[in-house]
C-alpha cells in the first residue's frame, strides 16, 4: 500500500484518496487532515468519518487538491471510483492466476496489474487490482497488501462451493415466490409440492423448533424473503398447504413421540397375538384355570384396552376377591422388538380425539384385552379377607380366566346394592379404605374433567365423580393388588419398580366432599410421588409399600413388574437383576415425562378450544388463593384454573365470583377472563 512521504507525514496526508470498508461496503474518500492518530476522511457519500491509518485498504497519495469545494470533491471521488471500477472489469483473475499459480508466493497490487494491464500502472490501476482480487472468494488469498494465487485444489473446490451457493441462490428465490403465492392463497399442485419438499421440511423444523431449529437462519431468510411475517407464520403456511392440520399437535412432533408401529413390529405382534390365543391349549399345565369365575370388567364405555377384572366368592364367612390383570409377559419377550418399542413408549398416551398404544392394538385392544365370553391369560392376585377387610391370605398366580360381563361404570353404579357381586365387594372396598384413611391416607375427591371429540369436531366436557360406588370399587382393589404385590416383592427381595410419596408439608381435616380452597391448600402442600427400586411409604395413599401392576397393557413399570413375578413363580428367581432394572428405568423415567408433557399440553390445548367456542360467554368461578397481583380462580364446570388482576372489591378464597371469557388462543395457552358485576 503507497504511503504519504515522510517529511512532514500529517501534512502529506492532505488529499490523499484513500479506500476502506464501510458498513460492509468498500469505499472511497479524501483525508481532509490529520487529527492524532486518526484521519479525518470525506466519502463519496457525503459523510465525514474519522479513522486510523490501520483501517485503509488503498492509499493514493497527492490526488485531490482539499482547498476545492466540498461538491467538487465529492464528484471527483465519484469519478475516481468509476473509472476504478470500469478498470476492475477488465480483470480476469482466473487468468492471472494460470499465469502465475505456479509460483506461489505474494505479490502486490502494483505487480499484478502490470500483468493485466501490462501500461503505465496508475494508483487508479493498483486500486483497481486490489478491488478485484478482494472481491475474488477463489483464486487468491489475502496477506496484508498482498496477494498469494491459491493451490489448484483449493481453487477447484472454492469453485465448486461457488456453483453450489449460485444454485441454493436460485432454489431459495424459487421457494420464497412459491411460499408468497401460497400466503396469498394459491393452491400448489401436487408437482409443486413435490419440487419444494425440502423447503417445506424446512418450514416444519422452524414451526417445531424456532430458534433451535437447524436451519433457522436459513428459514428467517426465506420467509423474510417471501414477505411472511407473523410468529405462527410457518405454521400458517403448512396448515394452508395441507401438510399439517389446524389442531396438529406439535409438541408431539416436537418431541419425536412415536405414533405408528413399524412393520417388523407389527409382524412380531401378529406372532404375539397367535400365541396368546393358544395359550389355554399351550400353557395350560402351567396356569390356573379360573375361567369357572364370574369375572366382570369395569370400565368406560370408551375403553378398548381392558387390563384388569373382578372376581368375588363367599365362602366360610371369608371374602375372596379375584383381582385378574392382562398378562402380556407371557407374549412379549424381554429385549425383543415389541419389548424395545414398549420399552421406548413406555406407556400409552390418551388424547381427547385418541390414542396412541403403547402396544399394537391388535395385541392390546384384541388379543390380550380381557374382552367378554374370551378366554384371556391373566396374573391374578386371590385375596381372603374377613368382612372388616382384614387381608388372612393372598395368592399370586398366572392363570387363564373368561370374563362373564363387560359393565361401564354406569353399569356398576346402578347395580351396586342390587347385585351381591357387586354389593359385597363394594362394601368391602369401602372398610379397605377407611382402613387406608386411618394409616394416614389424605383424601382428594376432586372431580375429573373429560373433553370427548366427535366425529364433526364438537368438543363436549364430561366431569367424572370419583367418589362415585363403581370408582371407589374400581380403585380401591386397585390399590389392594398393587399393595400386596408390592409387599410380595419386598418380602422376597425381588427387584422391582416402587412408587413411593413422602408426607405432605400441611394436612387438612379429611372430607370426601370436594372443597375447592380446602383440596387446591392440601394439594400445594404434597410432595410429588417418586418411583424407584427401594420400597417407601406412600403417604397420600396410606399404604406402607406400594408398586403399579395392574395396566400392563398401559405402562411399562405394569409389564416390568410382570415380569419379575412370572419369573420368579416359575424359577424361583426375578428375570432382571437390580442394576439391570435400573438402567432399563432410566431410560422409562424420560420417556414417561415427555408422555406426561404431551398429554397434560394436548387436553390443555382442546379445553381452550372448547373454551375458545364459548368467548363472550359468563362462567361461575371459585376464588382459590390471593396474590400481590391477582387471584387465582377456578372454574368448577371445567375445573380450569385461571388469572385474574386484583382491582375493584376486594376477595377473599372462597368467594364466588362470575367471570366473562374475554381472549383465548389455545397455541398460546392464553385464557384471560374479567370478572362480571
Amino acid at each position: 500500500m503507497a504511503t504519504p512521504t515522510k517529511t512532514d507525514p500529517k501534512a502529506q496526508w492532505r488529499g490523499t484518496v484513500v479506500e476502506f470498508f464501510a458498513e460492509k461496503k468498500l469505499t472511497i474518500g479524501v483525508c481532509l487532515e490529520a487529527k492524532g492518530e486518526r484521519y479525518l476522511v470525506l466519502t463519496e457519500g457525503d459523510r465525514e468519518i474519522n479513522l486510523p491509518e490501520s483501517r485503509f485498504l488503498h492509499v493514493a497519495p497527492h490526488a485531490l487538491n482539499v482547498q476545492r469545494g466540498r461538491d467538487q470533491l465529492i464528484q471527483s471521488l465519484r469519478e475516481i471510483s468509476k473509472r476504478r471500477e470500469d478498470l476492475r472489469l477488465r480483470v480476469d483473475l482466473a487468468e492471472v492466476w494460470e499465469l502465475i499459480w505456479a509460483e506461489p508466493e505474494a505479490y502486490d497490487c502494483a505487480f499484478l496489474a502490470g500483468l493485466v494491464f501490462g501500461e503505465e500502472v496508475t494508483p487508479d490501476h493498483t486500486a483497481a487490482m486490489y478491488r478485484a482480487c478482494w472481491d475474488d472468494t477463489i483464486h487468491f488469498s489475502r496477506k496484508g497488501d498482498c496477494f498469494t494465487p491459491n493451490p489448484p485444489e483449493t481453487v477447484e473446490q472454492l469453485l465448486h462451493q461457488k456453483v453450489r451457493k449460485e444454485e441454493r441462490e436460485r432454489e431459495l428465490t424459487a421457494a420464497a415466490v412459491f411460499v408468497r403465492a401460497v400466503w396469498e392463497g394459491e393452491s400448489p399442485s401436487p408437482e409443486a409440492l413435490a419440487a419444494q419438499e425440502t423447503w417445506i421440511e424446512l418450514l416444519k423444523e422452524y414451526a417445531l423448533h424456532d430458534t433451535e431449529a437447524p436451519r433457522y437462519r436459513l428459514a428467517r431468510d426465506l420467509l423474510n424473503r417471501a414477505e411472511v411475517v407473523g410468529s405462527d407464520a410457518a405454521f400458517r403456511l403448512l396448515v394452508r398447504l395441507g401438510v399439517w392440520d389446524e389442531d396438529e399437535n406439535l409438541l408431539l412432533l416436537r418431541l419425536g413421540v412415536p405414533t405408528e408401529f413399524r412393520p417388523e413390529v407389527l409382524k412380531e405382534a401378529e406372532n404375539a397375538a397367535r400365541e396368546a390365543f393358544n395359550e389355554a391349549g399351550m400353557r395350560a399345565g402351567q396356569r390356573r384355570d379360573l375361567t369357572h369365575l364370574h369375572a366382570m370388567s369395569i370400565d368406560s364405555e370408551l375403553t378398548q384396552d381392558i387390563d384388569d377384572a373382578l372376581s368375588y366368592n363367599l365362602s366360610d364367612g371369608l371374602l375372596t376377591l379375584g383381582i385378574h390383570i392382562a398378562d402380556p409377559a407371557g407374549v412379549i419377550r424381554a429385549e425383543s422388538l415389541l419389548d424395545h418399542e414398549a420399552r421406548e413408549r413406555s406407556t400409552s398416551i390418551y388424547f381427547p380425539e385418541g390414542k396412541i398404544p403403547m402396544l399394537p392394538p391388535l395385541l392390546s385392544e384384541a388379543a390380550l384385552s380381557l374382552v367378554a365370553s374370551a378366554v384371556r391369560p391373566a396374573l391374578s392376585v386371590l385375596v381372603t379377607l374377613t368382612p372388616e377387610g382384614e387381608v388372612v391370605d393372598y395368592q399370586i398366580t398366572p392363570s387363564l380366566i373368561r370374563v362373564a360381563e363387560r359393565l361401564t361404570y354406569d353399569d356398576a353404579d346402578a347395580r351396586i346394592g342390587q347385585d351381591v357381586r357387586l354389593t359385597y365387594p363394594f362394601e368391602l372396598a369401602k372398610r379397605l379404605r377407611q382402613l387406608r384413611f386411618d394409616n394416614g391416607a389424605i383424601a382428594l375427591p376432586i372431580p375429573q374433567v373429560d373433553l370427548l371429540m366427535a366425529h364433526d369436531g364438537q368438543i363436549t366436557v364430561r366431569t367424572i365423580d370419583r367418589e362415585a360406588p363403581s370408582q371407589i370399587l374400581v380403585s380401591e382393589l386397585m390399590i389392594l393388588a398393587n399393595s400386596l404385590v408390592g409387599q410380595f416383592c419386598a418380602q422376597r427381595h425381588i427387584p422391582i419398580v416402587y412408587r413411593g410419596q413422602a408426607a405432605p408439608r400441611e394436612t387438612f381435616p379429611t372430607t370426601f366432599t370436594y372443597d375447592p380452597v380446602v383440596h387446591y391448600r392440601q394439594q400445594r402442600a404434597m410432595n410429588p410421588a417418586r418411583i424407584g427400586l427401594e420400597p417407601t411409604r406412600h403417604s397420600s395413599l396410606g399404604v406402607d409399600v406400594y408398586t403399579t401392576f395392574t395396566s400392563p397393557l398401559r405402562r411399562y413399570v405394569d409389564l416390568l413388574s410382570h415380569r419379575q413375578l412370572h419369573t420368579y413363580l416359575e424359577c424361583g428367581e426375578p428375570l432382571y437383576a437390580e442394576p439391570q432394572l435400573r438402567a432399563i428405568l432410566a431410560e422409562v423415567e424420560a420417556a414417561l415425562s415427555r408422555a406426561g408433557m404431551v398429554e397434560h399440553d394436548r387436553r390443555r390445548y382442546w379445553l381452550l378450544r372448547y373454551l375458545g367456542r364459548r368467548q363472550g360467554e359468563v362462567l361461575s368461578g371459585i376464588v382459590l388463593d390471593r396474590f400481590p397481583r391477582n387471584y387465582l380462580i377456578i372454574l368448577p364446570e371445567v375445573m380450569q384454573e385461571v388469572d385474574v388482576p386484583v382491582g375493584g372489591k376486594e376477595l377473599a378464597p372462597g368467594d364466588r365470583v362470575s367471570v366473562r371469557i374475554e381472549t383465548v388462543q389455545p397455541r398460546t395457552a392464553t385464557l384471560r377472563v374479567s370478572l362480571v358485576g
